[in-house]
């Protein structure tokens, strides 16, 4: 969960080679790890990362880096706590699992059948625990001014699916807040207590805690977050309790965790699950995903990844090698470094990911021309910021993000600049609100629509959580980013001011704009929740 979409979930791992590690390694098992463990210990960055490996029996390697408080210079250590966002996921899946054991839980069941307060409008069959589980509901991924409220099951009343349960993956947060409701229903008790009293107190899991509160506080790692122009800054703090992400832990715990899962569910006390049930757990269902896991190697890997409020954090076990993992950050994940620490442990190659460097402002100088030949020119300023010749006019530009730049005070109101790449990574496009401008040796983009114009504009919900968004036109295309992402998401029109992603047409997220004022929509409905037209780039 998190403003950044988190429907990029966990990373699966690449075919698993023979490797040093495994049970019975010795001393290649040893120089494995103590690789790993120079890996941690000379990352780059102040902010924390702690990485703990366990065995079938014991946690065998625990390495921490930077400071759980960067301007305390708290270091971190092996009990610094975390949030561990959805991580929590499986979490609950267990939970509900233990209830199907029990016979009081059947995941195959509507789960209008424990919410009976919850409706749908739909042609298909009935929405399950399992559908929930797997993430192929047809539910939206989050609705930010309801998340950790039980009014969440009211919110949904009315919406539509648009493909049968089971049909596709929707990464859904929306679907495991209403898991934790459905259990509470079953167990009659909160959904924090559940998870301690099924999960944590029987693993010994004392220092984890089943939700964020302010009690919390004071034990965790301060979180960080990229601010618009690069720098790291202090987190928002607040308070969640849902069964999508709400939990707080350090590596033992996690570990411990861990061991479980390596044992199919069984512990020294007995099991917690039982075979049928973790089976179940660990069965890929739609995308390689089981029920809070993503699933890989044939069944035999279980991965998640977990953000929530400057938190980052992996974690994954190997059945058959008898390892697990767990990562945890209280900053900006480096994914490069986790994807070499995970292909080191597992023996697998590293698994490619996204280019999210912060490039310095040369990279986005040059000349480039829109709609009627007009033309954009950009050089570097004398304080290392990026000027704009607008017509001969000279703009001072802000940092906005990875890839943007942005004017707050103009006579025409802020502007901002998206930059976008090609493959060689030089910015082969701008886009300025509804218009496109490219390299002048470069065909022209295709104009935006005259519809989409009143649209563009940035739209921003109250809150610690937003969301904030920028809408703008790339080509004939409009499009949408998180105002803390550059990823771009195309939109296909759904009806008079209606939109959808266009990829997949699937996706159950919906956007509708209304109450144009001074020929500008005021107000942008993401799923229901209302984000209004603010005058920032």
């Amino acid at each position: 969960m998190t403003r950044l979409f988190l429907l990029l979930l966990a990373f699966a791992i690449g075919t698993i080679a023979p490797t040093a590690a495994r049970e019975g390694g010795g001393a290649d098992r040893e120089a494995v790890l103590a690789d790993i463990r120079a890996m941690v210990e000379g990352a780059s960055g102040d902010t924390a990362l702690v990485v703990a490996i366990t065995d079938r029996d014991r946690t065998i390697m625990v390495a921490a880096h930077g400071y759980s408080d960067i301007d305390r210079h708290v270091p971190a250590t092996v009990d610094t706590h975390f949030a561990i966002g959805s991580l929590s996921k499986s979490f609950a899946a267990v939970a509900l699992m233990q209830m199907a054991d029990e016979g009081r839980f059947d995941p195959d069941a509507p789960i209008a059948r424990y919410l009976p307060d919850f409706h749908v409008r739909s042609r298909y069959a009935p929405i399950t625990g399992a559908s929930l589980m797997s993430h192929t509901s047809g539910l939206p991924n989050y609705l930010a001014n309801v998340a950790s409220m039980r009014f969440l099951v009211t919110a949904l009343s009315g919406f539509e699916p648009r493909y049968a349960p089971g049909e596709h993956f929707w990464y859904s947060n929306s679907g495991y807040q209403l898991l934790g409701y459905a259990a509470e229903a079953v167990d009659g008790r909160p959904f924090p207590m559940i998870v301690q009293q099924r999960i944590l107190n029987p693993l010994g899991m004392t220092a984890t805690a089943p939700q964020i509160d302010d009690r919390q506080r004071r034990q965790m790692a301060t979180s960080y977050e990229r601010a618009p122009d690069g720098d790291l800054v202090v987190a928002p703090w607040f308070e969640y309790i849902a069964a999508d992400g709400a939990i707080v832990s350090n590596a033992p715990d996690m570990t411990a965790y861990a061991r479980m899962l390596l044992a199919r569910g069984g512990t020294p006390k007995g099991r917690l699950l039982s075979d049928r049930a973790f089976s179940r757990m660990i069965t890929p269902v739609r995308d390689d995903y089981g029920y809070g896991f993503e699933i890989a190697e044939h069944g035999e890997m279980l991965s998640h990844t977990g953000s929530i409020a400057g938190f980052q954090a992996y974690f994954a076990v190997h059945l058959e090698q008898g390892l697990g993992i767990v990562i945890l950050g209280n900053g900006p994940a480096d994914r490069v470094l986790r994807e070499r620490i995970v292909a080191r442990l597992f023996g697998a190659a590293p698994k490619p990911v996204p280019d999210l460097t912060w490039r310095g402002v040369e990279s986005f100088v040059g000349h480039f021309v829109g709609p009627g030949g007009k033309a954009l020119e950009f050089r570097p300023g004398p304080s290392g910021d990026l000027l704009m010749d607008d017509g001969g006019k000279v703009l001072p530009l802000a940092r906005i993000g990875r890839e943007g730049w942005g004017a707050h005070l103009t006579p025409a109101g802020p502007r901002a600049f998206l930059f976008f790449r090609d493959a060689s990574g030089a910015v082969s496009e701008v886009v300025a609100g509804d218009a496109t401008f490219v390299r002048a040796d470069a065909p022209r983009a295709p104009m935006a629509p005259a519809s989409y114009g009143p649209l563009v504009g940035r739209y921003s919900a109250h809150g610690e959580e937003g969301p904030s968004v920028r809408i703008y036109a790339r080509g004939a295309k409009l499009v949408l980013s998180y105002a803390d992402s550059s990823l771009p998401l195309p939109l296909a029109e759904d009806g008079a001011g209606h939109f959808r992603f266009e990829t997949p047409a699937y996706a159950p997220e919906r956007l509708q704009f209304d109450t144009v004022a001074e020929g500008k929509a005021q107000r942008l409905l993401l799923n229901g929740v209302p984000l209004y037209r603010i005058e920032l780039p």
